[in-house]
């Protein structure tokens, strides 16, 4: 196969310097009639040889992965409409009420003081008294039973204020949501005043109490959020963010295994899209936008396939050199026109820069297909084979047609 580069390399030698004199010759002078004739004799006489090499390399058979894409704007239009439909519910459907909780706890706060300073009060006298008289069966008293009704009184008191408190803090939640479908922890720690541990702790209970209907903290317990529908859809939003970093790893993991050429190919090729993409940003025309979006597809294919059949780089060497780089010169030219006014000559240089795109684009259509010729190949030698065995065993439509005949006869 190598053998097989080499002879690709000596046939199209002659081809890059031309090629390059061609584009700098019309980039320089700012004349590009006759510009895309011009490259499409030069590309098909390159995509000619390379092909009529390709053809003689050996086959290689792998599937190629489908592309894995997230949808971060549908995303974050569910999100809003679920934002929506939560300010249109009712309180009650998304918050618990606790008035009753709030009184009970008023209730019992009141009672359990009162009694506490009453009891507080038997037991100093009892003490007195049983001082000063020596009565023994009074101090007893004192110690075994108004002192445990004092301190089971006491801890009433103390659980309605701590009611109360919760209550209170419930209804700070609430008004820091303010209409709003989820609020950062820190916030409310900052607010109440209080430990962030403390603020998790207090949310993770009255979501587990059901005073937030809607409640759940997200994975890393950073944020409350109150609506299902949106809790779904971070969910969501979590998982595929997880699978789009465990595929970052992965790539990266095979790209530390791929040989070092094929590495810096790979690199070059993201870097060339990146900068047609942001080209494409700055054009922003209809037709070149779509011809653009057109030409980062075919590309992140290519270098895909780079990725998964490194023994191709070598036939990549003049894409890498010159195609590439005269697609970005193309393009910034075209940028400079765009700045121009738009009549003259300078609606000729953009059209004739837009045909040239066209046939750049072809190219690459061409390349990439040939990228795939191994495996078109092994398809149909595969289903000449099927044929040929299904007509040996007389399992062909011309063989029922055949047997059906003979059949009436």
């Amino acid at each position: 196969m190598k053998d097989i580069f080499s002879n690709i390399e000596e046939q199209i030698e002659n081809i890059d310097e031309k090629l390059e004199g061609i584009i700098k010759n019309a980039i320089d002078s700012k004349n590009y009639e006759k510009l895309n004739q011009k490259i499409t004799n030069m590309a098909d006489n390159s995509i000619n040889i390379f092909k009529s090499g390709y053809e003689k390399a050996e086959k290689i058979v792998k599937e190629q992965p489908k592309k894995w894409e997230t949808s971060f704007d549908v995303q974050q239009e569910k999100i809003k409409k679920s934002t929506e439909v939560f300010k249109k519910k009712p309180k009650k459907e998304i918050f618990a009420q606790k008035d009753g909780v709030y009184a009970g706890g008023m209730a019992m706060a009141i009672i359990g003081f009162i009694l506490a300073i009453l009891l507080g009060i038997a037991f100093l006298v009892i003490l007195s008294v049983s001082a000063l008289l020596s009565f023994e069966f009074l101090l007893n008293i004192g110690r075994f039973v108004v002192m445990p009704l004092f301190v089971v009184v006491l801890l009433v008191g103390i659980i309605g204020i701590l009611m109360i408190a919760k209550v209170k803090r419930f209804k700070k939640y609430i008004q820091i949501l303010s209409n709003e479908i989820q609020a950062d922890v820190n916030d409310f720690a900052k607010s109440l005043n209080k430990s962030v541990d403390f603020i998790r702790r207090d949310l993770k209970k009255m979501i587990a109490a059901r005073w937030f209907k809607q409640g759940y903290l997200t994975h890393d317990e950073k944020t409350l959020i109150v609506c299902k529908i949106a809790y779904e859809e971070y969910k969501n939003d979590h998982q595929r963010t997880l699978e789009m970093q465990n595929k970052k790893i992965k790539i990266q993991q095979i790209h530390e295994q791929l040989p070092v050429q094929a590495r810096a190919v790979i690199q070059k090729g993201e870097d060339v899209i990146k900068e047609i993409h942001e080209k494409k940003v700055i054009i922003s025309e209809c037709d070149m936008t779509n011809k653009l979006s057109h030409l980062e597809s075919i590309l992140k294919k290519i270098f895909k396939r780079v990725e998964k059949h490194p023994e191709v780089v070598p036939l990549m060497r003049k894409m890498m050199d010159y195609y590439l780089p005269t697609t970005v010169k193309l393009l910034e030219a075209y940028v400079q026109l765009k700045q121009a006014v738009q009549e003259g000559n300078i609606l000729v240089a953009k059209i004739e820069i837009e045909d040239s795109l066209d046939t750049l684009i072809l190219a690459y259509e061409k390349l990439l297909e040939d990228l795939f010729k191994d495996v078109m190949l092994d398809v149909s030698t595969d289903i000449t084979v099927l044929n040929t065995m299904l007509a040996q065993d007389g399992l062909t439509a011309d063989n029922f047609e055949n047997i059906s005949k003979r059949g009436t006869e």
